[in-house]
């Protein structure tokens, strides 16, 4: 059993990557009211207000996030063993993926996400992982999923496929049943037209009948 934690390295990296995301907005719109009342001196006061409230919101957003990234990195654990691979993080309930249902690996940009035969997407890898633990854990995975493959049942094999052929010809059911569908009136016009073609035909045959 190995249990694997965010990259402390990293934290330092996404630290500074919130300070430019938080500090350059607020230097930006610091300028941007010195230059709209720098000519305006009875509007300074609501100026200052302006730029102490900017400060302060600021702030105030950068800390948060920075407190959710540590806390983050403090309690998310992935833990591997013989039976199936756990994960804990803040905020989301304990997640267990058995080896027998890991069947594949999607590699996305940040990371990778684990998918099972019963449950789809139930697993993201993330890349805030030491890189050797990111690398290890990816094989692992891979393993997994190729042991899965080549020791599957062929009967559950057969069942996915004819599940496909099953749905593949619902679909064209549809299809078909929709092109046969009758055309119905949908404008007022239409519908007018239809109401004086059929006064005539009654006029006529009411003439008809008196003759």
């Amino acid at each position: 059993m190995k249990t694997y934690q965010f990259d402390p390295e990293k934290l330092k990296k996404q630290t500074k990557i919130l300070a430019l995301m938080y500090s350059i907005p607020l230097v930006l719109m610091v300028v941007l009211v010195f230059f709209l009342y720098r000519d305006r001196p009875e509007m300074q006061n609501q100026a200052i207000i302006m730029v102490v409230l900017m400060v302060v919101f600021y702030g105030f957003m950068g800390f948060r996030r920075h407190k959710q990234n540590v806390q983050l990195w403090k309690e998310y654990s992935l833990t591997v063993d013989d039976e199936g691979v756990s994960q804990t993080q803040p905020n989301f309930p304990k997640v267990r993926v058995p080896k027998e249902e890991v069947k594949s690996i999607e590699v996305v940009k940040n990371g990778f996400y684990v998918q099972t035969y019963s449950q789809g997407r139930v697993l993201g890898i993330s890349k805030e992982l030491a890189d050797a633990d990111y690398e290890e854990l990816k094989q692992i995975f891979s393993k997994w999923a190729a042991e899965n493959e080549a020791n599957r049942p062929a009967e559950l094999e057969e069942d996915d496929d004819v599940a496909e052929v099953v749905d593949e010809v619902l679909v064209e059911e549809t299809e078909e049943t929709e092109a046969n569908e009758p055309e119905f009136v949908e404008t007022a016009e239409e519908l007018e037209e239809l109401a004086e073609s059929s006064t005539e035909e009654e006029e006529e045959e009411e003439s008809a009948d008196k003759s």
